[in-house]
């Protein structure tokens, strides 16, 4: 794919590169928070670029389509918005050149750099007459709540191309240092993270002030589903949550999509019986080792739900979506 060979060449400048490491790849990236200078390591895996591989994969999994997004470290939020666009728009491109390629297996959503709203609604709109379907954005904006108000010009785009939103944790903020042992970044911080984007959206005004806005959020909302009484019941005992004009929070669960990637039988037979099997889409994370990779008619309890609602995860509520 071209943004790989964009990054191998140097052409997309120092701050992102790829480094062979143990026999394996793995995307090094330099940026700078709160005026200290970081670098980070994330592993590469083939799949994330071996068309041939995925497609495989594909068929293994009993996976007609897939609708493509990028590596979520490939977001980039914290580099300088003009290094971030031009990497945007070299993935967006590749992974629309690959669904022209492949119109029977792949649709792709693209990203956007949202440290610069504007520019990210610019190439929200430039992606989508390309072919795109929806956007993929991350859960906080290097630090920043999606409350931010500076984004309302990203959503108010997002609107009018009737877009939906993919939300995945990228790079969890302000509680890193007590999640560094036993993977807790992953298994605690990133549902974490999508749990306060969530919140920010629905006490923070977001939802209200675009109604239209359609949601998909990654590992079935984070804690959102579990803790919702506890939001409901702090609505009406506190201030804070009013103070944007938002609506008690059970008149916006319903609004949300969730996908499916909960790791546990019972888990997925709460979530589609709390949240209704037509906010439920199938998801598979691929190719990572905290993704649901086995054929998609075995995700845990799936064999639970009537043949109708199956579907409904599977194939008819992505196919709404993303007018598929």
């Amino acid at each position: 794919m071209s943004w790989i060979e964009d990054i191998r060449a140097g052409r997309l400048g120092s701050a992102v590169s790829i480094a062979a490491s143990g026999g394996a790849e793995r995307l090094v990236t330099k940026f700078t928070v709160l005026g200290q200078e970081r670098t980070n390591s994330y592993p590469l895996p083939r799949e994330t670029y071996d068309v041939e591989m995925r497609l495989k994969d594909m068929k293994r999994m009993g996976v007609e389509r897939q609708i493509l997004s990028i590596v979520p470290v490939l977001m980039f939020y914290s580099l300088d918005p003009g290094q971030s666009l031009e990497i945007a728009v070299s993935l967006n491109d590749a992974l629309c050149g690959l669904a022209r390629e492949h119109p029977e297996a792949f649709s792709c959503m693209p990203a956007a750099p949202l440290q610069a709203p504007q520019a990210a609604a610019d190439e929200l709109e430039r992606a989508v007459k390309k072919g795109h379907r929806g956007v993929q954005i991350g859960a906080n904006v290097a630090g920043k709540n999606l409350d931010d108000p500076g984004l309302d010009i990203f959503w108010a785009k997002a609107a009018e191309l009737d877009a939906p939103i993919f939300i995945h944790p990228a790079a969890a903020r302000g509680f890193e240092d007590r999640l560094q042992k036993y993977y807790l970044s992953n298994f605690i911080g990133n549902p974490l993270d999508t749990t306060v984007s969530v919140a920010c959206l629905i006490f923070g005004g977001v939802l209200d002030r675009f109604p239209s806005l359609k949601f998909l959020l990654s590992h079935t909302g984070g804690f959102t589903p579990w803790i919702r009484g506890r939001w409901q019941h702090g609505y009406g005992e506190r201030k804070e949550p009013k103070e944007h004009g938002a609506r008690d929070p059970e008149q916006y669960f319903g609004k949300l999509y969730y996908d499916t990637i909960i790791h546990n039988a019972d888990c997925l037979e709460f979530a589609v019986k709390t949240l209704r099997a037509g906010n439920v889409v199938y998801g598979t994370d691929y190719p990572f080792d905290m993704g649901d990779l086995c054929p998609a008619r075995e995700i845990p309890g799936l064999s639970r739900l009537s043949p109708a609602e199956q579907e409904t995860i599977l194939s008819g509520n992505a196919r709404g979506l993303y007018k598929l």
